[in-house]
C-alpha cells in the first residue's frame, strides 16, 4: 500500500510542471554559485553560463506554450552559449599542435560532423512546424546542431592534445550535453517514450557538473599522461 503511494507520488512529481521548473533552474543556480564561489573566473566560460541560464529563465516564465519570438531568443541564446563555450576551448588549442600531431584525428572528426549534421537535417527537414516562417525555424534548428557538433568535436580534440582534468571534464560535459539534446531530438520528433526525456533532464544536469568540475584552478594542470591520479 506504501509502495504504491510512493510510486503514484513520484510519478506525481515527475508529471508536473514543478519538476520541468526545478529541472531549469540547475543552470541559473549553479551560474551564481559560481560567480559566488570562484575567484579566478573566465570571461568566456561565465558568458556561457549566463547565456544559457537566461535562455533557461524565459522558457521557466513563458511555460510550456512558448511563443515564436521567445523560441527564437531562447535557441539563439542556447547557441550562443555553446560558442562561447567554445571560445573558452580554443583559448587552450594550439592549432599548430593539433594538425601537426592528431591531423588524421581532425579529419575523421569532420568527416563525423557532417555525417552526423546530414543525418539531424535528415530528421528535422521533413518535419512541418507550425509557423509562417518554417525557413527560419529550419535554419535556427540546423545552426543549433551544427554548434552542438562542433563544439563536441573541438572539445575531443581539447582532450587529445592536452591530456588534462579539466580537458577531460570539458569533454565530458560536451558528451554528455550533446546526447541530452539527441535525445530530446529523438523524443521530440521520433518518439514519445517518456523516459527519453528523462534521460535527456539527467544528462543535461551531469554535463553542468562536469563543466563546474573544470572550473576548479586545481585540476588546470599542463601535465601530460595524469588525468587520472
Amino acid at each position: 500500500m506504501l509502495a504504491d503511494f510512493l510510486g503514484l507520488t513520484v510519478s506525481a512529481m515527475l508529471d508536473s510542471s514543478i519538476f520541468s521548473i526545478l529541472e531549469l533552474l540547475v543552470v541559473p543556480v549553479l551560474t551564481v554559485f559560481y560567480f559566488i564561489s570562484r575567484k579566478e573566473k573566465s570571461l568566456f566560460f561565465l558568458l556561457f553560463l549566463v547565456s544559457y541560464s537566461s535562455a533557461d529563465i524565459l522558457h521557466i516564465i513563458d511555460g510550456d506554450n512558448l511563443s515564436e519570438t521567445l523560441y527564437f531568443l531562447c535557441n539563439s541564446l542556447y547557441i550562443f552559449a555553446f560558442l562561447f563555450l567554445l571560445f573558452e576551448i580554443f583559448k587552450t588549442l594550439n592549432l599548430k599542435i593539433l594538425i601537426k600531431k592528431f591531423l588524421v584525428q581532425t579529419i575523421i572528426l569532420l568527416v563525423l560532423v557532417v555525417y552526423l549534421f546530414t543525418v539531424l537535417c535528415g530528421i528535422i527537414d521533413p518535419i512541418l512546424f507550425e509557423t509562417e516562417v518554417l525557413g527560419m525555424v529550419r535554419l535556427l534548428e540546423h545552426s543549433y546542431n551544427l554548434v552542438l557538433l562542433v563544439l563536441l568535436a573541438v572539445s575531443f580534440l581539447n582532450f587529445l592534445e592536452n591530456d588534462t582534468r579539466k580537458s577531460l571534464f570539458l569533454f565530458i560535459g560536451c558528451l554528455t550535453i550533446s546526447f541530452s539534446d539527441f535525445l530530446l531530438i529523438g523524443y521530440y520528433y521520433l518518439s514519445d517514450i517518456e523516459i527519453l526525456n528523462y534521460i535527456a533532464i539527467a544528462l543535461n544536469i551531469f554535463a553542468f557538473v562536469m563543466f563546474y568540475l573544470q572550473t576548479d584552478v586545481e585540476i588546470d594542470s599542463k601535465k601530460k599522461s595524469n588525468i587520472f591520479a
